[in-house]
């Protein structure tokens, strides 16, 4: 029988050997069992042996590099420190270089800055990539893991000592500042690149336009362009060029000069625009309604033969039912359909009308869509679905929207927490409280976290229900899944408490936010001092009213209602007389309750006033008439008449407010303040504090 040489034995030779060269390097590094660096002490300062050649340190180097461990990278550079003089008298050659500079510029994790100092070290002794392309690769992975300050003093470390710079290399740090938005190191760059003999092209003008384009600094790109068109720059701008400068003055709202920048791109540089020229633009005059303005620029882009897509249908539909105007984004859809056959609508297209014929209420036509939708062979994505819950649920067809989970899911698609809340807070919002809990399962085994909005929506609606248990349950939940209440879950549960009548509970919770580091807001203080003047504890709600403003926190028109109440229950009028001046002062403006309330109030309190002959009833009736006089100032302000103008007192009956469902209250309120004025017109001015405004003119 014939023996078969065996063909690793050459292989099981070659690794014994370099196992044995190897033993001579072993101080240099330590392997342990799993091929991983040891964890020696001194593992940063170690250096090469004396005996240890060049090619293996070579392979070393290669090996260390080649592994995402911080370990082995500290090893690495470890190695490479000991190579450098005055350590060694031979320092790396071009090939260990390539081998640092390669292995370095493939790694995915960032260099420290010890590892940076150590590389821009190397540079400064004239040991840097000699190669253009590893250098560029080099400065842009520093640049890509957020060492660009490293990637700059490397640069201009080569850079002095002697190497050669060239337009790629430049482009890649300027990349780099651009996405840092360093433009003083960037004009830098670009006036240094005149010094090294580097001539900007067209990938160096297209960085610093798009930077400054995207950083809404738009005249000095056009600036750019202009030094980009200059016949000595030896660069022409192209179409991507100034589709980018167009784009930012379409953002920055400077419509006509993007059109006189198309007509420039033609006439003078002969340069053709594209669908995204024309995209940019008619989207800009879509959104600034100039309609008319974007159907000339379709016109235009179809005469000169520019290919229409999607995007362009897509783009005028999507302004279309953005500003209401959904009849005619679907007679749009129709024509065009028929005009580009080539050009088919996307989920995009249909998602968008479906959301908006439902945001609309009307879900005849939206079904209707979604239905012609999966006619045309196109599938609805998540963004779809997503939509069709929303609006169903908005619009009262929870079990319609509902029943659009299991489709989604069917379909491949994984319900996101959004459109669950969505459900779970219209369930709630119609009591259905048993469907909003087998959600809530439902959410919990899909491997889901519910969140904040989850909760509250529950704890809300078990609190109007009622069922104070489940809401604590839930609150418990809540905080043991590590999600922490926030003020909008604290109001909810105030609110809660405050309806039924448990203060003692409701100042607990209340109190509970400050050990939580919840602020509380005016909500919170509002609901708060209505329940405490509903209960009779005026005082109490007259504290709260102060620390409110203590904390800075502003009350608004609900707030000064709310106590005024309680102040007209205990007949404190001359606290409600300093709640009336503080209100001038902030600004505040009554509405329609809190004038209905103070006017009633007052009226009765200057009437019986005035029946008392002395000087102390007639120093109260001004008081409080003053009082209705800046009440009357703020609220007029809110008044028009049936025109549209400003009313005067001669036609004071007809005239309507902005609220329209309380018109004819308001105006019938507004005579009434008019009458009472009138009548003490005679008297004379008194302020009831120190810098009130005075009276309106007559």
């Amino acid at each position: 029988m014939k023996l078969v040489k065996n063909p690793c034995l050459p292989l099981t030779a070659l690794r014994r050997c370099h196992a044995t060269s190897s033993s001579t390097a072993a101080a240099a590094t330590d392997f342990d069992c799993d091929g991983g660096v040891g964890t020696r002490s001194d593992v940063k300062h170690q250096k090469p042996s004396s005996n240890a050649s060049p090619r293996h340190l070579k392979y070393q180097l290669y090996s260390l590099l080649g592994s995402a461990s911080p370990g082995r990278l500290s090893a690495a550079l470890s190695i490479l420190r000991g190579m450098l003089p005055p350590d060694s008298t031979s320092p790396p050659d071009a090939a260990t270089r390539s081998i640092v500079f390669y292995g370095l510029a493939k790694r995915s994790q960032p260099l420290n800055e010890e590892s940076l100092a150590l590389l821009v070290e190397m540079a400064k002794m004239g040991l840097f990539p000699h190669d253009a392309i590893l250098f560029t690769q080099f400065i842009t992975k520093l640049c890509r893991c957020g060492a660009t300050s490293g990637a700059w003093d490397f640069f201009h470390a080569v850079k002095d000592a002697g190497g050669s710079i060239e337009a790629p290399v430049c482009n890649a740090l300027l990349t780099g500042l651009a996405a840092i938005q360093d433009f003083e190191r960037m004009n830098l760059l670009f006036s240094e690149m005149k010094s090294f003999g580097v001539r900007p092209d067209v990938v160096t003008f297209g960085i610093l336009i798009n930077c400054l384009c995207k950083s809404c600094r738009i005249h000095d790109a056009l600036n750019v362009l202009d030094a980009m068109s200059s016949p000595d720059s030896g660069v022409t701008p192209g179409t991507i060029i100034f589709n980018t400068v167009i784009g930012g003055l379409c953002k920055a709202g400077r419509l006509q000069d993007g059109l006189s920048l198309l007509d420039r791109m033609k006439s003078s540089h002969a340069c053709d625009p594209d669908s995204v020229t024309y995209t940019s633009l008619i989207d800009a005059f879509c959104e600034a309604t100039e309609l008319d303005k974007a159907h000339e620029l379709l016109t235009r882009m179809e005469k000169e033969r520019v290919a229409v897509d999607v995007v362009i249908l897509n783009t005028f539909i999507y302004r279309m039912c953005r500003h209401g105007m959904i009849g005619s984004a679907l007679n749009f859809f129709r024509k065009k359909k028929v005009e580009w056959p080539e050009v088919k609508g996307n989920a995009f297209t249909y998602t968008v009308l479906i959301g908006a014929f439902l945001h609309s209420n009307n879900v005849g036509w939206a079904m209707t869509l979604f239905d012609e939708m999966i006619k045309e062979g196109v599938s609805p994505d998540s963004v779809t679905y997503s939509t069709l819950i929303c609006g169903l649920t908005q619009v009262g067809k929870l079990d319609d929207a509902y029943s659009n989970v299991s489709l989604m899911r069917k379909n491949g698609f994984r319900v996101d927490i959004k459109s669950y809340n969505i459900l779970i807070s219209g369930f709630c919002k119609k009591k259905r409280l048993d469907k909003a809990l087998e959600i809530h399962d439902e959410i919990c085994e899909a491997g889901l976290r519910p969140d904040i909005f989850t909760y509250t929506s529950l704890i809300d609606a078990f609190c109007k229900a009622g069922d104070f248990s489940k809401a604590g349950k839930f609150l418990n939940k809540m905080v043991d899944n590590g999600c922490n209440p926030d003020v909008v879950t604290y109001g909810t549960l105030i609110n809660g408490y405050c309806k039924s009548g448990d203060l003692e509970l409701v100042m607990k919770i209340f109190k509970s936010m400050d050990v939580s580091m919840v602020p509380a807001n005016a909500v919170i203080y509002t609901t708060l001092i209505d329940s405490y003047c509903k209960n009779q504890k005026v005082d109490a709600a007259i504290y709260l009213f102060d620390e409110m403003q203590e904390k800075d926190i502003l009350p608004n028109v609900r707030t000064y209602t709310a106590i005024f109440k309680g102040l007209k229950n205990r007949n404190m009028f001359d606290k409600a007389f300093e709640l009336m001046d503080k209100m001038n002062l902030q600004g505040c403006k009554p509405d329609y309750v809190t004038m209905d309330l103070l006017t009633g109030w007052l009226t009765v309190i200057a009437t019986s006033s005035g029946q008392m002959e002395d000087e102390a009833g007639e120093e109260s009736r001004c008081l409080h008439l003053t009082a209705l006089r800046h009440l009357h100032a703020s609220f007029s302000t809110d008044v028009i008449d049936c025109d549209g103008g400003v009313g005067t007192r001669s036609d004071e009956k007809h005239l309507l407010t902005k609220k329209h469902s309380h018109n004819a209250s308001l105006c019938n309120l507004n005579y009434q303040l008019h009458s009472l004025l009138d009548t003490t017109s005679a008297l004379p001015y008194r302020s009831s504090a120190a810098g009130s405004p005075p009276p309106p003119p007559p």
